[in-house]
C-alpha cells in the first residue's frame, strides 16, 4: 500500500495545484499555497522515505500510516476550503475603519520593530543546546517581527496613494525583511516578503502573473528551500555573483541528501506517529499548549520554574530516543504532519480544515466586503499556514495568537466612532 499511498499523495497534491491554475486567481488562496508547500518540502521527502535505504528505523506501517495522513491533511486542506462562512463571522470583520489612525498606528509598529531589530543587532546572541535562540534576543525577535504586518499596510497605501510619503513608509518596512532574506538567507521572510507583494498587486491592481511562472516557482522551490537552509546567505552571493556553477552543484548536493534519506523531517514525523500509535499516547492539546508557554511567557521575568509548571511536556522526542534509539537532527522539525497527529491521531487533519476555513472567511470577507483588516489578517497569516506544514502546526498557533493579537489592537485603535447628534433630533412632544 505504500506505493499506492504515494501515489494518491502526488494525486491530491496535482490536483489542488490544477484547481488554482485553471482559475487563475485562485492562486493566491489557501489551497493553492498549501499544495505548494506539500509538493516542494513533503513530497520530495515521501519520495526518498518510500525509496530510502537508510529507512529501517521506519517500520512499513509506519510510512503507511505518515503517507496516508499526509494526504488527509493535504485533501481537508481543499475540503475545509468549500464551506460557506459563517455570516456573523463577517459581520465582525466588515469593521469601519479610519485609515488615519491605522496610518498612525502602522508607524508605531514600524517603529517597535526597527528598534528591535537595531537591538538585536547590538547584544550577544545566546543559543541552547538545540541551535535555537534563547534569552533577550528572543523577545526582541518576537517583537521585531511586527515588522511584516506594517509593511502590507504601507505597501497598499504605497499602491493605492502612490506618494512620496507612502512609498518611502513601504521602503522602510521592506529594509528589514530584505536584509534577513539576503544576508541571513532566511527562508520565512522569503516567502512573506513574496506572498506580500503578490496578494498586494493582486488586491490593488488585480495583477496576476502568468501561470508558467506559478509552475516554475513551485518546481523551483524543491531545489532552493533546501540550499537556503544549508547556505543561508551566502545563496544570493552566489546567484548575484553569476556564480551558476557552484548553485548547481550545492542543489545536486542538497537534492541528493534528500533523496538519500540522510536527514528526513517526514522520518521525524513518522516516527513520532507511530509512538503515539503504538502506546496510545497522544497529547490532546497539550503539546499545542506547551509551545504557547514557550513563546509567550518569559522565563527571564517569571522564572523558568513558573515557565516550566505551565507545561505538561508529555515527551515524545524522549520516546523515540527511547523506542526508537533515534534522536531528532538539529535544525530540523516534525513537520504539520506529525504534530497535528502526535495531538489528535487521525483527527489531526481536521486542523488543516479548520485554517481552510479561516481563510476563506477572510478571503470573502476581502472580496466581497472590502474589508481592511481581513486584508491585513490575509496577507499576514498566509505564510504562518505553509509554516504550519513545514514546522509544525504548534508554530502556527503561536504566529496566529500574535498578529491577530496585534492586529485586533490596531482595529480597536482605528475603528470608526460614530457620534449621534442630539440637535438635530426634533422630537414630537405630547401636548
Amino acid at each position: 500500500m505504500v506505493e499506492v499511498y504515494l501515489y494518491l499523495f502526488i494525486g491530491i497534491c496535482i490536483a489542488l495545484i490544477a484547481w488554482g491554475l485553471i482559475r487563475l486567481e485562485r492562486v493566491y488562496q489557501y489551497p493553492f499555497f498549501m499544495a505548494a508547500i506539500f509538493i516542494s518540502f513533503i513530497l520530495p521527502q515521501a519520495i526518498a522515505l518510500v525509496n530510502d535505504s537508510f529507512s529501517s528505523v521506519v517500520s512499513q506501517a509506519a510510512l503507511e500510516r505518515v503517507l496516508l495522513y499526509s494526504c488527509m491533511c493535504a485533501a481537508m486542506c481543499w475540503l475545509g476550503y468549500q464551506s460557506k462562512p459563517n455570516s456573523k463571522w463577517l459581520a465582525k470583520l466588515d469593521m469601519p475603519i479610519d485609515e488615519g489612525k491605522l496610518f498612525k498606528a502602522g508607524i508605531i509598529l514600524l517603529a517597535v520593530g526597527h528598534l528591535c531589530y537595531f537591538l538585536l543587532s547590538k547584544i550577544n546572541i545566546q543559543t541552547g543546546a538545540n541551535g535555537n535562540w534563547t534569552g533577550p534576543a528572543t523577545i526582541l525577535s518576537f517583537f521585531g517581527s511586527v515588522i511584516y504586518l506594517a509593511l502590507p499596510l504601507f505597501l497598499l497605501n504605497a499602491l493605492k496613494r502612490p506618494n512620496f510619503i507612502n512609498i518611502t513608509l513601504a521602503i522602510i518596512a521592506a529594509y528589514p525583511i530584505l536584509e534577513a532574506i539576503i544576508l541571513a538567507g532566511r527562508r520565512q521572510p522569503t516567502m512573506a516578503f513574496l506572498i506580500t507583494i503578490g496578494l498586494s498587486f493582486f488586491l490593488v491592481k488585480n495583477y496576476i502573473p502568468p501561470r508558467w511562472l506559478f509552475i516554475v516557482g513551485i518546481v523551483s522551490a524543491v531545489f532552493i528551500i533546501p540550499v537556503l537552509g544549508q547556505i543561508r546567505g551566502d545563496f544570493w552571493t552566489l546567484l548575484f555573483g553569476g556564480d551558476w556553477q557552484a548553485l548547481i552543484s550545492i542543489s545536486q548536493q542538497n537534492l541528493e541528501s534528500i533523496t538519500q534519506g540522510k536527514v528526513l523531517e517526514l522520518r521525524n514525523a513518522a516516527l513520532m506517529m507511530d509512538a503515539s500509535e503504538n502506546f496510545n499516547k497522544y497529547g490532546y492539546g497539550t503539546g499545542f499548549w506547551d509551545g504557547i508557554v514557550f513563546q509567550f511567557v518569559p522565563g527571564q521575568i517569571v522564572g523558568f520554574d513558573v515557565k516550566e509548571s505551565l507545561q505538561f511536556k508529555l515527551g515524545t522526542f524522549e520516546d523515540l530516543k527511547d523506542i526508537y534509539s533515534y534522536n531528532i537532527h538539529n535544525g530540523t522539525t516534525t513537520t504539520g504532519i506529525g504534530d497535528s497527529f502526535v495531538e489528535f491521531s487521525y483527527f489531526g487533519c481536521l486542523i488543516f480544515a479548520s485554517i481552510g476555513y479561516l481563510f476563506k472567511t477572510f478571503w470573502i470577507s476581502i472580496i466581497y466586503r472590502g474589508s481592511l483588516i481581513s486584508t491585513l489578517l490575509y496577507i499576514g497569516l498566509i505564510d504562518s499556514a505553509m509554516i504550519g506544514i513545514t514546522h509544525g502546526i504548534a508554530r502556527f498557533l503561536q504566529e496566529f495568537i500574535f498578529k491577530s493579537g496585534v492586529l485586533f489592537l490596531l482595529a480597536y485603535f482605528s475603528r470608526q466612532k460614530f457620534v449621534f447628534n442630539y440637535q438635530n433630533v426634533n422630537p414630537k412632544v405630547n401636548s
